[in-house]
């Protein structure tokens, strides 16, 4: 006999495979990211369709299988229809879905991470209308999932002191190190690491920034998503996220 198990799961992707099947990659709350066969998803008379589209929370069995496992059936708890018909939050949605496609590892479970994406999701969905979710508060609140992800992930900046000297980070002449994660005053780096220049493994951040990214790493998400920044201070954060993120994941 089959072993089955049912879990609650994010729809993130769904491919062909072969003649009338699919591959579906889910996040789950206990296995992390899977891939599972979907049978016959491509014949008219397909039922599990219109539950397995990225974007999709749903109940789901999971049938154990020798090469994949199989998605034996789905129910939708939720399809974010206000998400699906305004483009600016399909956007920031995609790539909240492409960080979890690519950071991810088949397999390893973590609840956190999926409670994560679902408050993320839920707080899209419902906060904000399409006018409101303009290009600024859309980067803003797609940093702040990064950062938290990162935080999830063992990846949190240590943005309260300096990584070398370890004094409290003041007001003034600071860097983000990439390759130890956190902040370096101006000292240190002038002292010790004079080898680095800003823009390899250091990049300069304002006092600014560095207020924002401890608010998000210590806010809960509902918190964050009443913040406003200025374009200058957006692209800044935008940038060290997107920055941080790949040295992380090409170590």
């Amino acid at each position: 006999m089959e072993e089955t198990r049912r879990t609650l799961a994010l729809i993130l992707n769904r491919q062909d495979y072969r003649e009338h099947d699919s591959l579906v990659t889910v996040y789950t709350p206990h296995a992390g990211r899977l891939s599972l066969l979907a049978r016959g998803t491509k014949k008219p008379s397909a039922k599990l369709v219109g539950h397995i589209e990225p974007l999709t929370l749903a109940d789901i069995m999971i049938i154990r299988g020798r090469g994949f496992d199989y998605l034996g059936s789905a129910v939708t708890r939720n399809s974010y229809p206000l998400i699906r018909h305004d483009l600016n939050k399909l956007y920031y949605v995609g790539q909240a879905i492409s960080l979890y496609l690519r950071q991810t590892e088949e397999n390893p479970g973590d609840e956190r991470l999926f409670d994560l994406l679902a408050e993320w999701l839920s707080l899209i969905e419902n906060f904000f209308s399409g006018s409101e979710l303009a290009k600024e508060r859309g980067s803003l609140f797609l940093a702040a999932l990064r950062l938290k992800f990162l935080s999830e992930t063992g990846h949190r900046p240590e943005m309260s002191r300096c990584l070398v000297c370890r004094q409290r980070a003041e007001p003034g002449e600071n860097y983000f190190d990439l390759l130890n994660g956190g902040l370096t005053c101006g000292s240190c780096r002038r002292e010790r690491l004079s080898g680095q220049e800003p823009g390899k493994n250091l990049l300069t951040i304002s006092d600014n920034c560095v207020k924002m990214v401890r608010f998000i790493l210590n806010s809960d998400l509902a918190t964050v998503f009443r913040l406003k920044a200025d374009k200058k201070l957006l692209k800044e954060l935008v940038e060290l996220t997107t920055d941080f993120l790949n040295f992380v994941k090409s170590r």
